[in-house]
């Protein structure tokens, strides 16, 4: 998904429903965005910081909606349960397309890759 399409940069208040449910782990215009379009009844998990602390946001998607803010944060959870939830992400809960969707590379290597994957971004490329 491209940044463009989960940032609304003219800051209207609600934007057309898009999405049942939301983790965010940007934060910002980002989280506003996704707040602003999510469908009635549904909610949004914040757990992200990356792009901003900052919240800009008016009541209408909480009221009109009914669209529930939720904050998760890890470093609160036990380390047993931790160590329970990344098994199962490793195990039952990993996605069958893993390996189709990433790639490994060294630190120094990591800009060419990501500037790759931004110019080939949606198109039938091989895995990088």
């Amino acid at each position: 998904m491209k940044r463009e399409e989960v940032d609304d940069k003219p800051g209207r208040t609600l934007l057309p429903t898009r999405w049942a449910g939301v983790i965010d782990t940007v934060g910002g215009n980002t989280l506003s965005t996704a707040i602003k379009s999510t469908k009635d009844n549904c909610s949004v998990v914040a757990c992200g910081l990356i792009q901003s602390s900052k919240l800009s946001s008016t009541v209408y998607p909480f009221i009109l909606r009914r669209v529930n803010l939720l904050g998760l944060s890890s470093s609160n959870c036990m380390m047993e349960l931790r160590t329970k939830i990344w098994n199962k992400l490793a195990s039952i809960w990993k996605p069958e397309v893993l390996e189709q969707i990433y790639s490994e590379c060294v630190l120094q290597e990591l800009s060419d890759k990501i500037d790759f994957r931004r110019e080939n971004y949606g198109k039938n490329s091989s895995k990088s």
